[in-house]
């Protein structure tokens, strides 16, 4: 499956705002930006961040007021005649945005898009809901099916990340459906499945062809990392047995198998911070500290000192000793990986980096002297022609 844009209006995009960030950064000259800017044009609609969220709202207002007119329109045809014209509508939204906005008018991710976009989502979504007398399972699958369309045609990581979490509830729900022994392998279910979508996710992520869903891939990478440990977490396991799968606990008495979860909410965080500091990986170094964050709040909600001032300096003190740590151990290069590295890695993109650098050494080179000539060329150089 493709995305509905332009790879090549896309990378020249992602070439922009990598020359602006790095002329905002001081890495490059005006005049360099320029020349990057005029060599690489991009006929995407892609406001700042104020604008699409102005155009997001006014646009998602407009389709409300228009979903209450339709609704009034359809309002004697039934149940099932409003399911079905909701999925008409929601398919025809689709289409609209595909044609007249994206093709068109070349819009990329303007607000607009998205407003249109969620709420087709929601008119398929709530057509197959009332078509299936709101099945909870159908309801599941819908929501997978659109939302992961959504998430890979139009790039977006909110659709994205509700996928990623829809799938996570839909594992859920069947093992709690299918009761038994299956309720009590949630967890692990969450663990194995979440570990596999993590590796191949990574794999994904590597592939040239992948390149235009890079936040895509990170933005699953994330919450695969988070879900796996929540599948292991102590505090998790234990509060969704008791409000969810009906587990009495009396006094002194604890969940099945509670010391493989106490091992996995202590080290699981740490194995995270090991790798991500191995590998050089940021996603695995960021999840690593939140998660790190919260396995202290889990062993401090059950294994309380009474004095939470003294637990939270503690906890305070002991995290800021990990970060001063880790800035000092990556003050000089650890397998070519520095703190540095780390605070710029949102410009990791080793196809941008090398376009941009190998568009602004020329605006860096010294000047030939003036009775310098190259032979056949403009600029310097035995042989150089007169076109970069």
């Amino acid at each position: 499956m493709r995305s509905v844009y332009s790879s090549t209006d896309l990378y020249n995009l992602a070439v922009i705002k990598a020359s602006r960030e790095w002329m905002k950064h001081g890495l490059i000259l005006p005049e360099q930006e320029q020349a990057i800017l005029q060599a690489h044009p991009s006929n995407l609609y892609h406001p700042n961040l104020i604008i699409r969220i102005l155009l997001f709202i006014a646009t998602s207002f407009a389709l409300s007021g228009a979903s209450g007119i339709f609704f009034l329109i359809l309002g004697d045809v039934g149940e099932i005649g409003i399911s079905i014209a909701a999925l008409i509508a929601g398919i025809g939204s689709f289409v609209l945005v595909q044609r007249v906005l994206i093709i068109d008018g070349h819009h990329y991710k303007s607000g607009v898009v998205e407003a249109i976009i969620y709420h087709a989502s929601g008119y398929l979504i709530g057509g197959v809901a009332g078509l299936t007398d709101a099945n909870e399972h159908v309801i599941l699958i819908a929501c997978l099916l659109v939302l992961g369309y959504v998430a890979i045609v139009y790039i977006d990581l909110i659709c994205t990340a509700l996928t990623v979490l829809v799938f996570a509830g839909l594992l859920f729900y069947e093992c709690y459906e299918l009761n038994g022994i299956f309720r009590q392998v949630i967890p692990f279910v969450i663990i194995i499945a979440f570990s596999g979508i993590y590796f191949l996710n990574r794999w994904w992520k590597s592939r040239p062809e992948g390149e235009e869903w890079h936040d895509v891939f990170v933005v699953v990478e994330s919450l695969s990392l988070l879900l796996i440990y929540a599948g292991g977490n102590y505090m998790v396991v234990r509060e969704l047995s008791i409000s969810l799968m009906n587990l009495s606990l009396v006094e002194g008495q604890d969940i099945p198998f509670a010391g493989m979860f106490y091992g996995l909410t202590a080290m699981v965080p740490i194995f995270f911070l090991y790798m991500g500091i191995k590998n050089r990986d940021i996603v695995l170094l960021r999840v690593s500290i939140i998660i790190l964050a919260f396995s202290v709040f889990t062993f401090k909600y059950y294994f309380s000192l009474g004095r939470p001032e003294i637990t939270l300096t503690i906890a305070g003190a002991v995290l800021l000793a990990i970060t001063g740590w880790l800035l000092a151990y990556l003050k000089t290069p650890r397998r070519g990986f520095t703190r540095e590295q780390l605070l710029a890695k949102k410009w990791d993109n080793v196809n941008l980096a090398g376009f941009v650098v190998s568009q602004t050494l020329g605006g860096n080179a010294e000047k030939p002297a003036e009775e310098f000539k190259g032979g056949g060329g403009q600029f310097g150089g035995g042989g150089a022609s007169g076109s970069f």
